[in-house]
Parts: C-alpha cells; structure tokens; sequence
C-alpha cells in the first residue's frame, strides 16, 4: 500500500494546479477546508481558556493540544494549498479576558474542552469515509487515530485530578 502512495506522490510532482484539483472531490476539499476551520477556531477558544487555567497541569495539558492542533492546521495549509484552495481567515492570534476570572473553573474549562474532543471524533470519522483519495484518506485516518490517544490521555487526566462527571453507580 506505501508504494502506491509513493508512486502517487511521484505522480503528482510535475502536475499541473488543474490537473491536481481534477484528483480530488469536492467532499474532501470541503473535509479539509472544514477541519483547518475547525483547528483555527479550536486553537483560539483553547488559547482563551488556557488564560483562565489556574492549575500548572491543565497548562501544560492543553499546551500539548494547542501544540498537536498547530501541527494539524500547517500539514491542512500545505494540503489546501496544494490544490489551489483558498484558506479560510484565521482568529486573531492574540486573545483577551473580558470575564471575571473567578467565574471559570478549571473543571469547567476541561469539561469544555472534552465535549469539544468528543463532538470532533465524528468529524473525522465523516471526513475519513467521504475521501476517496489514499493520501487524503491517510490524512483524516492520522488525525483521527491522534485525536483518540490524546482524548484517551485527557480523560484519564481528568480521573486522576476529579474533573469528570460521575454518573450514578450501577446496583443491580
């Protein structure tokens, strides 16, 4: 399966723009115009609550996320640009507090980001089975498999640090 990959990506090389954008359907360039949309605005909402984090851990936790998404958004800038796509506008880079902040929580802010983590896994999934390219298929397939070791990893820091929703023990 690599070498056809490989075979494909020596393809591509000396191809011109139109007969690029002739590879590719318009489900995957709506998948990836999407998600490097997405990673924008998740970086940005991130970045506004990581300001209001008061646990040295949860920084450094969602710095990891921030860190993975800003891989993410320049491996889907290269890939639009490739196809002669246009890329959405960015969030400003700069964030301000316009709350109290003693109004959110640290278990708030990662509840928050988890229900954000488990709303994406569709996402991706979607974007997977709508490509019928290999390459972007192995894209979606690399973010998907990333995304569901940091939310494993995420989950289980919100155990070890009692930010998790308990639901109601089982007594049959």
């Amino acid at each position: 399966m690599k070498i056809l990959k490989y075979i494909k990506e020596i393809s591509e090389m000396d191809k011109s723009l139109r007969d690029k954008q002739r590879t590719i359907n318009v489900s995957e360039v709506y998948h990836l115009w999407n998600h490097l949309m997405q990673r924008y605005n998740v970086i940005y909402i991130t970045n506004l609550l990581n300001s209001f984090v008061k646990d040295d851990d949860l920084k450094l936790v969602l710095k990891y996320g921030i860190k993975t998404l800003t891989k993410h958004t320049k491996l889907l800038e290269k890939e639009l640009l490739n196809y002669g796509i246009p890329l959405p506008l960015r969030p400003p880079k700069q964030t301000q507090k316009t709350v109290n902040f003693e109004l959110i929580s640290d278990r708030q802010i990662y509840r928050r980001i988890l229900r954000g983590i488990q709303a994406f896994l569709p996402v991706h999934t979607m974007a997977f089975i709508h490509s019928t390219s290999p390459k972007i298929r192995d894209l979606f397939l690399s973010f998907m498999g990333e995304e569901m070791k940091i939310y494993d990893m995420y989950l289980e820091y919100g155990k070890t640090k009692d930010y998790l929703l308990r639901p109601p023990i089982y007594k049959p």
